[in-house]
């Protein structure tokens, strides 16, 4: 019975450290976020400036400039 306790914590110890290791994988695939300067003050002077969406890994992209009709 004490082989049967011993084996059940190994396979949960093993399970844990699958856990680590995929999520540390997850985010080496995404890598640190860029980081964008802002634009100057007249970047877009005659439109609106629309912030950036979001990527795939949660990175926030630079802004665009809608021009006004």
């Amino acid at each position: 019975m004490k082989i049967i306790y011993g084996l059940f914590l190994i396979l949960i110890v093993v399970l844990f450290a699958a856990c680590i290791v995929s999520n540390d994988s997850n985010n080496k695939e995404c890598g640190d976020c860029p980081q964008f300067a802002p634009p100057p003050a007249d970047w877009c002077k005659d439109g609106t400036i629309v912030p950036g969406v979001k990527d795939k890994c949660g990175c926030q992209m630079p802004p665009t400039c809608e021009k006004k009709k």
